[in-house]
């Protein structure tokens, strides 16, 4: 029973906490971070399910549920199209 606990434990409450602190190389959780990683380019926000990007000022930069801040010559290169 109690290893049954822990399991439900696991998958509710560690399993999302690990998948957020998950970043893939050349994305990030901040516009600033994004920035310093590419000083010369447009930091641009980035939707993984529908791989649109968007410029800042737009109603979804920086938001979505599953996103995050990447230069724009990079999201171009993935196959990101502005959205």
């Amino acid at each position: 029973m109690k290893l049954s606990r822990l399991a439900r434990l696991y998958a509710l409450v560690l399993l999302p906490a690990l998948a957020w602190a998950y970043q893939p190389a050349g994305k990030f959780k901040t516009a600033d971070q994004a920035k310093r990683h590419c000083p010369n380019d447009v930091v641009v926000w980035v939707t993984f399910s529908t791989k649109l990007f968007y410029l800042k000022g737009h109603l979804w930069y920086g938001n979505g549920p599953s996103g995050a801040y990447e230069c724009r010559m990079e999201a171009l290169e993935e196959g990101n199209l502005p959205g």
